[in-house]
């Protein structure tokens, strides 16, 4: 008797309370609950007039079979009967056809036992009833496809939901909570669950859990067997009492499990679990796709270290070799000049100074490159005296100099952090002698806790800020180069640019002492 016009179906379409057994025992069950139902005593109220015009009429002897009110009587019956279909479907209807025949038969038996009164009033009744039930078929027809299609429309809305909130972002995991409470929300459910297994061994099992009592533990027993039935089985959908899983199968396996609870009594139908099995489908390829892209970004990752290191050992090398050897070759060249030109002419002295200060001038300059390819300072000293070398040696050449401020409390930091820094600061203090015109630079170093904050500003002209996409077909790879060396070791770099008021570079990092 629930098919309501104006309510809905207590199950979706298709769920064992659609079937003809369900029908049969449903109006029983639910007569408790239609007697809360105001529109029910609206039913009875009208079967009621309908009743009392037709025994007033049988008690004044008005029941010739051709009298008009004797007629209209029963046909006042159909008023009910529509009623009842417009409110409760074919149930209700059917209901309120038998009632009103059990109500008008007690007058067949005591006023029409003679002649063919009772033959009229029941030809009246088989064609008054029937219409009104043909009038509640059509209208539980008519309601029952409308609640198809509310039901339809309702389970693309939920699905197209899920799939935007899965498809704006490659950090899926932290998106599940999200979905989840979508699931518990759109279906009407006491609880959803998702568990996936970890990605990589020794790695936790995620476990997501939103129900009616967010304080409950994260899996109770009943949930995590069916998960781990579904990961040994892999079936399609496995159920339990209210319970009701699907699998999330990817590629290498099963990846985790979607589950429900029914609230109430009640059961998942098997329309939910059909839904379950599409949404559980929308999160294993969006997992999938995530961790497809993040193990690319690993092993792109690593593929730039690895070269970033054979880099450094490579800058290492050549600066040795430059120190050691060349350097030092020339130093013996200009000794040998020196030494030539005490016992030479003063003409031909002239000349040998000359070369001596050409080689004086060409060793300071092979000890700025290796300096500039790997300073020894670094190694030996740390960041702090490595970066004032590098201010210093470009303060000489801006109009009012450059400058190091250290905040917090100076500390040794890891040798890939500390060469990841020094890179950076060099490299933006080169941009800001060759691009940005300007007259003056302060790099900042802050250790802060477990951070370290590193800032290079200048007074120059500044320039519109690019994505890093476009800076890398326009041939800037410096600053994208500081963007990557900064994600290697775990930092975050910031870019702060306006025409007229210079460059600001920041990069974080959490770095502990070596």
């Amino acid at each position: 008797m629930k098919a309501e016009a104006g309510g809905s179906l207590p199950g979706s379409v298709g769920t064992p309370e659609s079937t003809f057994s369900s029908r049969i025992v449903g109006p029983i069950l639910r007569f408790p609950e239609r007697l809360r139902d105001h529109r029910f005593w609206r039913v009875q109220a009208l079967v009621l007039v309908a009743t009392l015009p037709h025994y007033l009429i049988e008690t004044f002897g008005i029941t010739d079979p051709f009298e008009t009110l004797h007629g209209l009587t029963i046909t006042l019956y159909i008023l009910p009967l529509l009623y009842a279909a417009l409110n409760f479907g074919w149930e209700g209807a059917a209901m309120t056809a038998l009632w009103a025949a059990l109500l008008t038969s007690p007058s067949t038996w005591i006023w029409h036992r003679s002649g063919y009164h009772w033959l009229t009033e029941l030809g009246q009744l088989a064609i008054t009833l029937p219409v009104g039930m043909l009038v509640a078929w059509r209208v539980d027809r008519e309601t029952e496809q409308r609640l198809r299609a509310e039901k339809t429309s309702a389970d693309l809305k939920l699905l197209n939901e899920v799939g935007e909130i899965l498809a704006n972002t490659l950090e899926v995991e932290q998106q599940i909570p999200q979905v989840v409470r979508r699931l518990l929300d759109g279906l009407s459910l006491d609880s959803v669950w998702l568990c996936l297994e970890p990605e990589s061994r020794g790695a936790g099992t995620l476990v997501v859990v939103d129900a009616s009592n967010p304080g409950a533990s994260p899996l109770d027993g009943a949930a995590q067997a069916l998960h781990q039935r579904l990961m040994r089985t892999q079936e399609r959908v496995a159920s339990e009492g209210r319970m009701v899983a699907v699998p999330l199968l990817g590629e290498s396996g099963v990846l985790g499990s979607l589950g429900a609870r029914a609230a109430g009594r009640g059961e998942i139908g098997a329309g939910q679990a059909d839904l379950l099995t599409t949404v559980a489908r929308q999160v294993q390829a969006a997992i999938e796709n995530a961790r497809l892209y993040r193990q690319r970004q690993e092993s792109l990752q690593s593929y730039v270290r690895q070269v970033t290191q054979a880099q450094e050992e490579e800058r290492l090398r050549i600066a040795r070799e430059l120190h050691d050897e060349t350097a030092q070759e020339l130093v013996h060249v200009a000794r040998k000049l020196e030494q030539l030109r005490t016992d030479a002419d003063p003409k031909t002295s002239e000349a040998i100074q000359e070369l001596m200060d050409m080689t004086r001038g060409t060793i300071q300059a092979v000890r700025r490159f290796s300096r500039d390819l790997r300073p020894s300072v670094l190694d030996d000293l740390g960041l702090i005296a490595a970066l004032e070398m590098v201010v210093e040696d470009t303060g000489h050449r801006l109009p009012s100099g450059a400058r190091l401020q250290v905040g917090g409390k100076p500390r040794r930091l890891d040798e890939p952090v500390e060469l990841a820094l020094f890179r950076i600061a060099q490299e933006a203090l080169r941009n800001v002698e060759k691009h940005a015109s300007a007259t003056s630079a302060t790099v900042e170093l802050d250790f802060a806790g477990d951070e370290v904050k590193l800032s290079v500003v200048d007074d120059g002209k500044g320039f519109a800020m690019d994505k890093m996409s476009d800076l890398i077909q326009k041939g800037k790879l410096g600053l994208v180069g500081m963007k990557e060396r900064a994600e290697l070791v775990g930092g975050t770099l910031e870019l702060h640019s306006d025409r007229e008021g210079g460059t600001r570079v920041v990069v974080q990092v959490k770095a502990a002492s070596p």
